[in-house]
């Protein structure tokens, strides 16, 4: 075979490729083209091929190059031959061996008499509905992405003509068969209706394309064997004599380290040189931009209140409780947030009994500490100090918890959810603004928060710390359990103030 010059192959070649199984059609043409580039220093070559070979199926591809793509509508209309096999008793979703077996048929009703009535019923013209699975175009979308996301689409049906058809009943379930047919024809569709006017069902196993109008697989090569035989470069080196040194084989490289290597040489020095100018510029600038954005810190800290004067309010004396039972948002001027937010829950709003106020977090705390300094001083040598212990007890003058007062230093949480009580987290957020997010939850029947979602019609700021921490810390809720609800829904509001 005589080598193609670089000149030939922008003038117009017409390439006879016998397409390996497995391998797209893309992928062949894509092979070739890269070689005439790397070996020719060309920076862009046209080429295509007249006729698309799914990778199941193998056999000829017609590739043109340089002015011949104009030809290859006038090959795509050429009559087309394929052989194969159809498997009988048996059905696929995309009707050939890309999706597995999804349904069985009988086969003994099938006699080679039955066969060759029906094969008679396929030859001359037809009209054939494609596969669901195909690359036919509707609505703007590949009729394939309709089948893969499970959409149920009608698919236009086709009027096409079957030029011959002959088959090899020997080894049946699998029949043997060789079809010259028109454009558009799907083989798979031909199987697949075959299958059906036998009373069965059938697929496509295997295919094979041996003739486009004149030009025969015959007469093509592989990809592989086009390249060494056509690229110089490109082909085997002859064999050295080894003396005394033996070198390892060099192992295979990776394909897509190959594929970039031969993309960034289609362009010389100085191209390569201004893209790298380019990218080192806007990688600057991208991290100038980056710096100038202001900081947020994002993460989470849970406070409490370790003295009097950390709490957001003064606590109320206990003769102020006995005289005023049910406290008002009076009782607490400097919390007028808290009241006022608790004023505001509906009906069905209850609150878990687990969560402690701020005043006993205090109390226990001082109870703890005065234990401590009590056991030190009762261990040290009596004569070490003159100091008398006296074993006191603590003044039992902490107020009962109030719901209203249930809640941390600078943060509100209420949930509402219909006939259940929860175990609400109540964090402290040092994010830098104050609002309220509404948290829409989904809870199962075990009590577990399954899905959350901000509520933006409920919600007054859009501040992304408190957006973030609020939908972490709905995930963490706990209800209780409620056999025969398999999913409620409710909210869970959180009522943020700045730090003061």
């Amino acid at each position: 075979m005589n080598m193609i010059t670089a000149e030939e192959f922008k003038e117009g070649r017409i390439l006879l490729i016998d397409k390996p199984l497995e391998w797209s059609s893309f992928q062949a043409v894509n092979k070739i083209k890269w070689a005439i580039i790397k070996h020719y220093k060309l920076k862009k070559i046209k080429i295509g091929h007249a006729g698309t070979l799914d990778p199941l199926a193998s056999g000829l591809l017609v590739i043109c190059t340089g002015k011949f793509t104009k030809k290859i509508t006038e090959i795509q209309d050429a009559p087309k031959t394929y052989t194969g096999t159809i498997t009988v008793g048996a059905s696929t979703p995309s009707y050939d061996m890309e999706t597995a077996v999804d349904a069985h048929y009988p086969t003994e009703h099938i006699t080679p008499e039955l066969i060759e009535q029906v094969r008679q019923q396929f030859v001359g013209e037809l009209v054939q509905t494609p596969p669901v699975f195909s690359a036919i175009k509707k609505e703007g979308k590949r009729l394939y992405e309709f089948a893969r996301e499970g959409e149920a689409i009608e698919v236009p049906q086709r009027t096409i003509h079957i030029h011959r058809f002959s088959l090899d009943v020997s080894e049946f379930p699998k029949l043997h068969f060789e079809v010259e047919c028109s454009k558009g024809t799907y083989i798979r569709a031909l199987a697949h209706d075959f299958g059906k006017a036998l009373g069965s069902g059938a697929y496509l196993s295997a295919l094979r394309r041996t003739q486009i109008g004149n030009y025969s697989v015959t007469e093509a090569v592989s990809p592989d064997d086009f390249v060494a035989q056509q690229i110089p470069d490109m082909r085997k080196q002859p064999a050295i004599i080894l003396t005394t040194v033996v070198q390892k084989p060099t192992p295979k490289k990776n394909r897509l380290a190959t594929e970039w290597r031969h993309f960034t040489q289609m362009f010389n020095r100085s191209d390569r040189a201004i893209a790298l100018t380019l990218l080192v510029l806007f990688s600057a600038f991208i991290a100038l931009t980056a710096m100038q954005l202001p900081n947020k810190d994002k993460d989470i800290y849970i406070e409490m209140a370790l003295a009097p004067s950390d709490l957001p309010y003064t606590p109320t004396e206990q003769t102020e409780l006995l005289n005023n039972k049910q406290p008002t948002e009076a009782a607490h001027p400097a919390t007028p947030l808290t009241a006022k937010a608790y004023n505001q829950a509906d009906m069905h709003l209850q609150h878990s009994e687990k969560i402690k106020t701020l005043d006993e977090l205090m109390a226990e705390r001082a109870a703890e500490e005065m234990a401590a300094a009590q056991e030190v001083l009762l261990t040290q040598h009596n004569g070490a100090s003159n100091l008398v212990v006296s074993n006191i007890p603590l003044p039992e003058n902490q107020a009962t918890p109030l719901v209203s007062n249930k809640v941390n230093k600078n943060t509100l949480v209420k949930y509402a959810l219909e006939g259940r009580s929860g175990n609400i987290p109540n964090p402290v957020f040092t994010c830098e603004h104050e609002g309220q997010i509404v948290v829409n939850i989904a809870v199962n029947e075990a009590g577990n928060v399954t899905k959350s979602s901000i509520n933006k019609e409920n919600s007054t700021t859009t501040d992304d710390c408190l957006i973030e921490n609020s939908l972490q810390y709905a995930q963490r809720a706990k209800f209780n359990v409620l056999m025969g609800k398999k999913e409620q829904t409710g909210t869970i509001t959180y009522i943020f103030q700045s730090k003061r």
